[in-house]
């Protein structure tokens, strides 16, 4: 296959958010050149059908190194779950996924809702503040630390080295000016997540995710080790970050919009669909990237081994022949696809039940705690999105609580 050249009128850098957060400007790709080439190396797919196929060929479609920067090479024990391809990639989520259920999501149910109240009892008792920073950026991450068996004392603290840890050179490098490798660039942290390993090595005692990884063994004796598995709870805690942005669109809609609130108020069982609408409209994650094994065709359009693909979850959520006025937030959907802000396939999000609980739990506590117009938005609010390349959410969301 012959390399096509960048379509000129759709070009734009993956880094460029004024043009990967216009979901106007997605809409019209998706229209004339569904699947389309904004850069060099790099192709773009918009439709669902084809970026839902593509997250399902995990053998033509790389996960490795997307994080990384170009050349840039990390052992196995240093790289997150979503850098990893078969055949390490399904034994490691074997054993994750004896965690990841249903059932775990809903015992953990009581431990969140207590989270939240406390949470939004201070807030009221202070008369307002900042949604996002206290309550949708620490709830994600403590809900995570405490499924792993972190003590309680320590999340916030853990939350932030992980948080320094994204916003470092590490991920895109394996190393900082402190040194390579997780335990080099933040020893202060590694010294924490190796105690706790060491503890659950130690003893049996621990009933939590991290004794999971610790302990369990793949049907051929295999384990995860000790290196790994502090790499997958750094993965876990700062995987959350998502969630956190799914929160900041659900309590933004359902403070400045009326209807929105009152319809919740007048059906608790529209909770549930308002969690995975807002992840369809609004996915927090705006779109992911795959490496090609080998010269593919997605779509029709020619794909070189060695270039990468934008899969467009945001955009492809929003496609008019799977999903009826694909524009509009709808709570009255039924029998359509499951939206792709998880993913899909082999690699699909393993934390989907605890971040719609997480999203639920939210919604009904907080629209228990406050009658109609007691929680709004702060005089002069302007909504801004999150200055990050692929997240979708509010910065801020500054309000005030009237009684």
């Amino acid at each position: 296959m012959s390399k096509p050249p960048v379509d000129r009128e759709f070009a734009f850098a993956a880094t460029d958010t004024s043009k990967t957060k216009d979901f106007d400007l997605m809409a019209r790709i998706r229209r004339e050149k569904p699947v389309c080439r904004p850069a060099d190396g790099v192709v773009l797919t918009t439709r669902y059908e084809d970026t839902r196929a593509a997250f399902l060929d995990a053998r033509r479609l790389s996960s490795v190194g997307d994080m990384r920067a170009p050349g840039v090479v990390v052992p196995t024990e240093e790289s997150f779950l979503g850098e990893i391809d078969a055949p390490l990639h399904p034994r490691i989520r074997r054993i994750l996924m004896k965690w990841f259920t249903r059932s775990r999501a809903r015992g953990a149910e009581p431990w969140t809702r207590a989270n939240v109240a406390r949470r939004l009892d201070a807030l009221a008792k202070d008369g307002g503040g900042d949604l996002m920073e206290r309550l949708a950026i620490p709830l994600p991450g403590s809900v995570s630390a405490h499924e792993l068996g972190v003590p309680d004392a320590m999340h916030d603290q853990v939350m932030t080295w992980c948080n320094e840890l994204l916003h470092s050179s590490w991920p895109a490098t394996g190393r900082t000016e402190r040194g390579e490798g997780i335990a080099g660039a933040f020893p202060e942290m590694t010294a924490a997540l190796d105690g706790w390993i060491r503890e659950r090595e130690a003893s049996d005692a621990h009933d939590d995710l991290l004794a999971v990884m610790v302990r369990t063994r793949d049907d051929d004796g295999w384990q995860i080790g000790a290196h790994h598995a502090r790499t997958l709870m750094v993965n876990i805690l700062a995987g959350s970050l998502s969630a956190s942005f799914m929160l900041g669109n659900l309590l933004y809609r359902l403070v400045h919009d009326a209807s929105f609130d009152r319809a919740l108020r007048d059906d608790a069982a529209k909770i549930p669909l308002a969690v995975d609408e807002s992840l369809r409209l609004e996915a927090p994650v705006t779109f992911l990237f795959r490496t090609a094994r080998e010269d593919v065709a997605i779509g029709g359009c020619p794909v070189h081994r060695g270039e990468h693909v934008m899969l467009g979850i945001a955009a492809a959520n929003r496609d008019g022949a799977v999903y009826d006025d694909p524009d509009a937030f709808r709570l009255d959907r039924s029998d359509v696809p499951d939206h792709l802000a998880f993913g899909f396939g082999p690699h699909v999000c393993l934390g989907n039940h605890l971040t719609r609980m997480i999203g639920r739990v939210v919604l009904e506590e907080t629209l228990a705690r406050f009658a109609p117009g007691e929680l709004r938005l702060a005089p002069g609010f302007a909504w801004t999105c999150v200055d990050h390349m692929q997240e979708y959410g509010p910065e801020r969301l500054d309000v005030v609580v009237d009684r």
